[in-house]
């Protein structure tokens, strides 16, 4: 029984690992929101059941937190549906996105 509890560890990290690099594709190459210019996910907090998902963002300096915010807050049917489209899950999660912190971002991709 411990094994199963370590495999299932295992694939609720490598699920969370490939919903961060595929939500940073997706807002690198697909998103064209002036307010998420500049935007970074930082990482996936994915509940144990699968069901939700906390993506947590920084901003660059002198952005505006609540603007962000609420620009990510517009995406995420978009991004869910995206993610749908690329990964193969049983249930796409729900995205709910958290303010990590405002940052000098420089010209990170």
């Amino acid at each position: 029984m411990k094994r199963d509890k370590e495999g299932a560890g295992h694939r609720h990290h490598r699920v969370e690992v490939s919903i961060l690099e595929e939500l940073r594709a997706i807002l690198r190459d697909d998103v064209s929101d002036p307010e998420l210019y500049g935007a970074r996910i930082s990482a996936v907090v994915l509940s144990p059941d699968y069901r939700s998902a906390r993506v947590h963002f920084v901003v660059p300096l002198g952005r505006s937190r609540a603007a962000c915010e609420r620009a990510f807050e517009r995406a995420a049917p978009f991004l869910r549906g995206r993610l749908s489209e690329a990964l193969e899950l049983k249930r796409t999660p729900d995205l709910r996105f958290v303010f990590e912190a405002e940052a000098d971002l420089g010209d990170e991709p």
